[in-house]
């Protein structure tokens, strides 16, 4: 099952159809596919805030795949220039700061990292790629153990 838009915001209902139909179709829990959502969301959102050459928005390419351990795998691709957001590590003392004394950016892909499973980056062919999958329903938020 797959979709193809412009990173334009006016997509974005019918991106937001699209994955509910592929969390129906996986049989994913509410929590789930709320997860699912706001991961796509945050991914789309980027793209279009960031993804535009000479004023003209990326590709976006949304994939889901229901085979394997877990109920999807969603491949999400855009045409937009090289970036690599998951290069940026948060400390642990940078998430305790109140968000008026943090860094600008970074709090959507430390979202993506905690509400997606097995969450991967690379750049191929001219597209940038992100892959994850949909974990089994947990307590939210998930934190490392000490």
């Amino acid at each position: 099952m797959s979709m193809v838009c412009l990173a334009d915001n006016q997509e974005y209902p019918r991106l937001q159809a699209f994955v509910d139909q592929a969390c129906i179709r996986a049989g994913c829990s509410p929590g789930q596919r709320t997860r699912v959502q706001l991961v796509v969301e945050e991914l789309f959102s980027n793209t279009v805030k960031y993804g535009q050459r000479e004023a003209v928005p990326a590709s976006v390419t949304i994939s889901v795949d229901f085979a394997g351990e877990h109920p999807m795998t969603v491949h999400y691709e855009d045409d937009a220039p090289q970036h690599d957001a998951f290069d940026q590590a948060e400390t642990e003392q940078e998430l305790k700061l109140s968000i008026t004394k943090r860094r600008v950016g970074g709090l959507g892909i430390v979202l993506v990292r905690e509400l997606g499973k097995d969450v991967s980056y690379s750049w191929s062919g001219g597209k940038n790629r992100v892959i994850f999958t949909v974990a089994a329903d947990t307590l939210w938020p998930r934190r490392p153990r000490a």
